[in-house]
């Protein structure tokens, strides 16, 4: 059920009407309707969810007694080979293949195995409740339907953003006293169709540009290679954004607020600064229950540098059960290593001086955008071959050919976007009190072209969110 078409709209519609009457009833309403919205999706395997939300519910109450400690690490070990099973199987077999070991059994289970939808997602959910109920961070309800309304809320569930407990039973304990305002509506309703620009018009004009591409495997190009690059650069950011978009905009109708999970990500200025702007809660999560449980830095710089590029890798495979995402995390996990390595330069005054300055940020960007452009290679290349060869021909392109090519003022478009998105986030509450002085018959001329040229981009060809299949 896409976030845009009919049947979602009229499901939301018939959520918020019983919503915005039966305020002490919401929560039971949300347990509905996440419900509901899973089980519309055929691979979803709801029975599946609600078992692991069951035994994850009673693992974490019960673990909190003395003598039933040692049921946290059943927990543990239950979600992982839950999410092992169904995400790294096939990939587990298919090496085996590569060794000689293949058998009719084997073929034909994997054939049976189907990635449940939105399992990477709430796999790291649950993890992150039973790590945080054991440290104390977080107290465990008593209530199921709050928990089940936790994990499940059908907003952020397929696609992130990953959230806490912490963060969100606060909200649900105080969901039937929260006064919904009609700026609040008009505010998520706004962070929605940013969404929905960001999907329709960018990302699904995008994609089969990218395919088109990446479909030509070894016969790309130097200068098509970074075209691919660039193009795929965009598409992801934008479809996977505008799901964030759309997810907490959602979450503001119903008077919740998730995190935030992106921060224009292509203005960074070095491999630390990408991972706190890129999938926010993905990054927090590989810091705090990897990076951290590894040891973080408390160990020694040898053992800091180790832990940084094992948690990258842990967030390559996340991602996919491919040899190209292992590659993809290790590169990250390289760049970070690099990066915490350089960090001593800065004693060094002159340097810290020049690091400062906004000459070096703009060379920093501008050089940075392009080490994560090549990096995607690795992310979308079915194969290390293909990526390996894009990378070299990549080095040995010409930039005048690149610059000359008929795509690459598209790319300065996107990047220009990408900045406009930037600038409007960060003083969108200066520019939504300008936009109240603009005369209403304007107001409404712009807020009717939106709408028509949504309804122009709805009718071509529709293309799921690309994380929708981690």
């Amino acid at each position: 059920m896409f976030f845009y078409s009919p049947n979602f709209i009229v499901f939301m519609i018939a959520l918020l009407i019983p919503y915005f009457i039966f305020k002490r009833q919401r929560l039971f309403l949300l347990a509905a309707a996440n419900a509901l919205f899973y089980a519309a999706h055929p691979e979803g395997f709801i029975v599946l969810f609600l078992g692991m939300c069951l035994l994850t519910f009673g693992i974490v109450h019960l673990m909190t007694r003395p003598r039933w400690r040692w049921l946290f690490w059943v927990g543990i070990i239950a979600n992982v080979l839950n999410l092992v099973l169904f995400k790294y199987t096939l990939f587990a077999l298919d090496n085996l293949k590569l060794v000689g070991f293949q058998t009719a059994w084997t073929d034909s289970f994997a054939e049976s195995i189907v990635l449940p939808l939105g399992i990477s997602f709430y796999t790291f959910e649950f993890i992150s409740y039973l790590v945080d109920v054991r440290r104390g961070d977080s107290k465990p309800t008593r209530s199921f339907f709050k928990f089940w309304v936790f994990v499940s809320m059908f907003p952020h569930l397929i696609a992130g953003p990953i959230m806490r407990g912490d963060e969100l039973f606060p909200q649900l304990d105080k969901l039937p006293e929260r006064r919904i305002s009609w700026s609040d509506m008009k505010y998520g309703v706004y962070l929605f169709t940013l969404g929905i620009i960001k999907k329709l018009v960018i990302a699904d004009q995008l994609s089969p540009i990218v395919k088109e591409y990446f479909d030509k495997g070894s016969a790309l190009t130097g200068t098509e290679s970074w075209i691919a690059s660039y193009t795929f650069s965009f598409f992801i950011y934008n479809d996977f954004s505008a799901y964030t978009d759309m997810a907490i905009g959602l979450g503001i109708m119903l008077g919740v607020r998730f995190a935030d999970n992106f921060k224009s990500p292509y203005l960074s200025g070095d491999p630390s600064e990408f991972w706190r702007r890129w999938h926010i809660t993905l990054s927090r999560w590989i810091r705090d229950y990897v990076y951290i449980g590894l040891g973080g830095n408390r160990k020694g710089a040898v053992r800091t540098y180790l832990n940084l590029f094992g948690a990258m890798l842990v967030s390559g495979l996340w991602h996919g059960a491919m040899w190209t995402y292992v590659a993809w995390g290790g590169i990250h996990g390289l760049l970070q290593v690099v990066h915490r390595m350089s960090l001593g330069l800065n004693r060094i005054s002159w340097i810290a001086a020049v690091r400062k300055s906004r000459l070096y940020r703009v060379i920093a960007v501008f050089v940075f955008f392009h080490i994560i452009t090549w990096t995607w290679v690795f992310f979308h290349a079915p194969s290390i071959e293909m990526a390996l060869d894009m990378t070299w021909k990549m080095l040995h392109a010409h930039a005048d050919n690149v610059v000359a090519h008929p795509t690459f003022l598209l790319i300065v478009g996107l990047f220009a976007i990408h900045v406009a998105e930037f600038l409007l986030r960060k003083y969108e509450g200066a520019v939504g009190r300008a936009w109240r002085f603009v005369p209403f018959p304007l107001r409404s001329a712009v807020y009717l072209a939106i709408v028509l040229a949504l309804i122009y981009y709805s009718k071509g060809d529709k293309y799921e969110f690309i994380y929708f299949q981690f």
